[in-house]
């Protein structure tokens, strides 16, 4: 399938940083005072931490500036023993709130009419001792995407006993920044080619992935207290949203040790759409997503051994699966953005069902890959039985 990334999908993903998708930047008026965004709460029953963890791959050159090394910054959460006076964490790191700010303004929402609340973690507490290993889940962001955008899940799969590691993917995330003050920005265009997508951009990501699995994986971290000894190494998963989840998909099919995989409304591009995998992948895909029964979301591929399943969640669109779904329809009820411009983005559904949804499904379907659920993995998906979350026929 031939594509431009900035012209298949809906108009409002091509705002996911720049703004430069054609949407009127007119709106409303700022308020006299700027609405506080929230994030909904996890649901599980452990506190929840996260932490900033810089990294340096001395072995790799930056693909972007070859006569650097590879140099990444990664967002984790995981199970904590935390102060319940200690100060909620920022929900975004700076360089995904600047990424929201680009967002918003695009969509023509105020600047100075909202703020981002708090997250529910908290920065850098030990992790929970006495409570054996958790599996590790690694996240990859959407093209030009910053880790934080996908916190909703994040807390709430920590909060249920999983290590969720997000990468920030240097030059190509709207903006990160490093401890010593840098900050490094985008390079990569919105309007790429499916070969840039397909031969430069995805095996850089997964590159990134397989270095920073060898870290988590390695004997020296500097991580908080009792969190490398927390990490189950022997259960390792992966999930990314748009690009992220067609990274999840490719890296998969290169490390074994990647043991399942949830592609949230990805295109799939690279050798796997080819060789296919021998492990589950999940592919929750929006309700008008472009990708959705074309190749590579068939539920079969020819070489395909592993258990493979695209479903449909109805009323969702392709920014469903981050948490634009939360911060969208909460500047609708303000008054700060036109309904029919999220609804482009985020659907019709109930914003906090889809959430529901998404966090059901995901923590279900990990649940059983790493035996921490009775049945197999496709019977646990069908007992959700969510009549939004349609099989692909």
């Amino acid at each position: 399938m031939k594509f431009r990334w900035a012209g298949l999908v809906s108009v409002v993903v091509l705002a996911l940083i720049t703004g430069g998708s054609g949407v009127s930047t007119a709106g409303p008026a700022a308020p006299n005072t700027a609405v506080a965004l929230t994030l909904p709460a996890p649901t599980g029953p452990y506190s929840v931490g996260v932490t900033d963890w810089h990294l340096i791959d001395y072995s790799r050159a930056d693909p972007w500036h070859p006569e650097q090394r590879r140099e990444l910054m990664v967002q984790v959460w995981y199970p904590a023993t935390v102060d319940q006076e200690s100060p909620p964490a920022p929900w975004m790191p700076p360089g995904g709130r600047q990424a929201q700010e680009s967002y918003l303004a695009g969509l023509g929402v105020p600047e100075g009419s909202w703020t981002l609340a708090p997250s529910h973690s908290h920065l850098d507490p030990p992790a929970v001792d006495d409570h054996g290993r958790f599996p590790i889940l690694l996240n990859s962001p959407g093209m030009t995407d910053t880790t934080g955008w996908s916190t909703a899940q994040a807390e709430d799969l920590a909060s249920h006993g999983y290590v969720v590691v997000a990468i920030d993917h240097t030059y190509e995330a709207f903006s990160v920044h490093f401890p010593d003050g840098r900050e490094i920005r985008s390079e990569v265009p919105l309007d790429s080619p499916q070969e840039v997508l397909r031969d430069v951009l995805v095996p850089n990501r997964v590159a990134d992935a397989r270095f920073v699995l060898d870290q988590l994986t390695g004997s020296e971290h500097d991580l908080p207290p009792g969190l490398a000894d927390a990490l189950d190494v022997s259960k390792i998963g992966m999930f990314g949203h748009s690009l992220g989840g067609s990274t999840t998909a490719q890296a998969m099919h290169d490390d074994a040790r990647i043991l399942a995989g949830v592609d949230l409304d990805g295109p799939v591009l690279g050798s796997v759409a080819d060789d296919g995998l021998d492990r589950p992948l999940l592919m929750p895909a929006g309700g008008n997503s472009p990708w959705f029964g074309q190749p590579g979301w068939e539920p079969v591929w020819a070489n395909n051994t592993g258990l493979k399943l695209p479903l449909q969640v109805a009323g969702t669109e392709h920014m469903s699966f981050s948490d634009q779904q939360a911060i969208l329809p909460q500047l609708v009820a303000a008054g700060l953005l036109p309904g029919e411009t999220a609804a482009r983005a985020v659907g019709s559904i109930d914003p906090y069902r889809s959430i529901d949804l998404q966090r059901d499904y995901m923590r279900a379907f990990f649940d059983a890959v790493f035996g921490r659920s009775g049945p197999g993995i496709a019977e646990t998906l069908m007992s959700l039985a969510r009549p939004e979350v349609l099989p692909r026929p």
